[in-house]
């Protein structure tokens, strides 16, 4: 089951390189070039069609110069799906301590916000594992995991208030709450993201922040990412 849009879930371009299909087109044109080349006439667009024409076309596996371009994005997740994005290796992480930010999780067992402003809870459905079994998780199931959380919240904060400090008490925290990272990484670098995390088989958790990360790559190099799209999303394929 492929989900829409989690509602809790979000994606949003801190910083970037500027035009840069312009830089990969300068890094890729510099190996076949004797000039020193640091400039083009060339639009945007049009390095864009070339980099497709004479770098992707083929999967011919010369990815380097999509390395020397760059964006940073803000992203807000459930726990385990953040770390599930932590596993990928040449992006790096800054991610919300637990440890130094625990009031939204006492305002929730206090009772002054609803569980689901700090906690993820799956929406009902028909899902499967990653070995293909169907499961239902319905209404009852969903209002147990709530009660569960709300819970798991009131015992958090019990022990903030006795003195146990967050680092010690986080550890009985449900790894569905709300988690806040900003990630940083060259556009090779999330295209092997994507190609590992919007496979059919993937949690759905992650697929969906997969496809709201595909979208802010694709507002900032759309001419490579299409051809991603195109020629690689979702078959699976070695990643580059």
């Amino acid at each position: 089951m492929q989900l829409a849009q989690i509602p809790q879930f979000k994606v949003e371009t801190i910083s970037a390189t500027e035009s840069p299909q312009k830089v990969i087109y300068l890094a890729l044109h510099q190996d076949y070039s004797p000039d020193y080349v640091t400039d083009t006439e060339l639009t945007e667009e049009d390095c864009g069609r070339i980099i497709v024409d004479r770098l992707l076309k083929g999967n011919r596996g010369h990815y380097g110069p999509l390395e020397h371009v760059t964006i940073s994005l803000a992203v807000r997740a459930d726990h385990a799906t953040i770390m599930q994005l932590r596993t990928h290796r040449h992006l790096t992480f800054d991610v919300q301590s637990m440890r130094y930010t625990s009031d939204h999780i006492k305002r929730v067992a206090r009772g002054e916000v609803d569980v689901e402003e700090a906690f993820y809870i799956r929406p009902e459905g028909i899902y499967e594992s990653r070995n293909r079994k169907g499961y239902v998780w319905d209404d009852r199931r969903r209002k147990d995991a709530r009660y569960r959380m709300q819970v798991a919240a009131g015992d958090y904060a019990d022990d903030l208030d006795s003195g146990i400090p967050p680092e010690h008490a986080r550890h009985y925290l449900p790894s569905g709450y709300l988690q806040n990272a900003t990630i940083s990484g060259n556009l090779r670098s999330w295209l092997h993201l994507l190609e590992v995390r919007s496979k059919l088989n993937a949690q759905v958790e992650i697929q969906n922040i997969a496809d709201l990360i595909h979208l802010e790559l694709l507002r900032w190099a759309p001419d490579v990412v299409n051809w991603w799209v195109t020629n690689r999303q979702k078959k699976a394929i070695l990643s580059p």
